[in-house]
C-alpha cells in the first residue's frame, strides 16, 4: 500500500519561507540552527517559549527523526512547526524528556554492543552512559531545590 505524504513538499517549502528559515526538505542531516530553533518556538507560541531553546533545538534534531529521514516512517516530512510541537508534545510530558531519551538509547547501544562481542564500543558507549546519567541526575536534583 502506497502511504501519501501527508504534509506536501510545497506546503513545506512555503512554511520555511513564511519562517524565513532554510527550506527544510533539502536537510541532508538532523541539524537545526540556534536561530531556527528560536524562530520555531516563537512561531509556536505560548508553553513553547518557556523552554530553554538549547533544550528545543536538541529536540527539533531528535524529532527529524519522523521526517525524510526514516522514507518508511516519515510522519512530518521535515515540517518544522510539526516538528516543534512534537518536541513541546515531549517536553510536556516531562521536562528532561531527551535526557531520559539519551540514557536509554545508550542502553539499547551497550546491548548491541555486548550481543556483538564489540568490547571497544561496550567500552565507550559505557563511558557515555555513565556522563549521560550524571547529568540527569544533577538535573533532577536540582529541580528539587
Amino acid at each position: 500500500m502506497k502511504i501519501t505524504d501527508y504534509i506536501s513538499k510545497q506546503e513545506m517549502q512555503r512554511i520555511c519561507q513564511e519562517l524565513g528559515i532554510r527550506n527544510w526538505s533539502q536537510l541532508t542531516d538532523a541539524r537545526v540552527t540556534m536561530e531556527e530553533a528560536r524562530i520555531i518556538q516563537q512561531a509556536l507560541g505560548g508553553e513553547a517559549e518557556q523552554i530553554s531553546c538549547l533544550e528545543f533545538q536538541k529536540g527539533l534534531e531528535i524529532e527529524l527523526e519522523h521526517g525524510t529521514q526514516f522514507p518508511d516512517a516519515n510522519v512530518t516530512n521535515n515540517h518544522p512547526l510539526l516538528t516543534g510541537m512534537i518536541v513541546l508534545a515531549h517536553l510536556k510530558e516531562i521536562l528532561d524528556y531527551y535526557q531520559h531519551l539519551e540514557v536509554a538509547e545508550l542502553e539499547g547501544d551497550i546491548m548491541k554492543a555486548f550481543q556483538s562481542g564489540n568490547r571497544d564500543t561496550l567500552f565507550n558507549k559505557y563511558k557515555l552512559l555513565i556522563k549521560a546519567r550524571a547529568k540527569l541526575f544533577r538535573e533532577e536534583t536540582s529541580a528539587l531545590d
